[in-house]
């Protein structure tokens, strides 16, 4: 299944809140959120993600109320000195 890299703006929430959001998104069984980081300071959240499609993946983060800034189909992933293709 694809992988996508995404961004979020979650200013104005509190931990607890990113938490809650967190664990929905980690709970779905519409996608496989692979890690979700967020930073409440920077009022920002990244999520890495199996989907069908990015259209899905689209719907998905609309369903929760999730805006995007940006969605990115990952290609190409080069860890421990080797570089994987999707």
């Amino acid at each position: 299944m694809p992988l996508y890299f995404s961004a979020h703006t979650t200013a104005c929430l509190t931990k607890q809140s990113l938490r809650e959001v967190m664990l929905q998104l980690l709970g779905a069984h519409e996608v496989k959120l692979r890690r979700v980081v967020a930073s409440q300071i920077a009022g920002r959240m990244l999520t890495e993600v199996e989907a069908p499609d990015q259209a899905s993946l689209e719907n998905f983060f609309k369903a929760h109320h999730l805006t995007c800034e940006w969605v990115m189909r990952i290609d190409l992933d080069g860890r421990d000195g080797n570089v994987f293709e999707f």
